[in-house]
């Protein structure tokens, strides 16, 4: 199997863009917690989807060997 490395790169480039562009930061200097919603942080499950991504992954490639042989 050939390793396509510009697709492993593309595709951790949209990971990194993707977590970056939807972290919210509190803001130390607005008003208090009042009506608005609270910020939503990215890291705190992300473990989780990291391993379930690892299984899945896992459990792909050996469907296809099996598949294959």
């Amino acid at each position: 199997m050939r390793i396509n490395y510009n697709k492993i790169m593309l595709t951790m480039l949209l990971f990194a863009v993707s977590f970056a562009s939807f972290a919210q930061l509190p803001d130390p200097d607005g008003p208090g917690t009042g009506d608005q919603d609270p910020p939503a942080p990215i890291n705190t499950k992300i473990i989780y989807l990291a391993l379930v991504a690892v299984a899945f992954a896992f459990f792909y490639m050996r469907r296809s060997k099996a598949a294959k042989a």
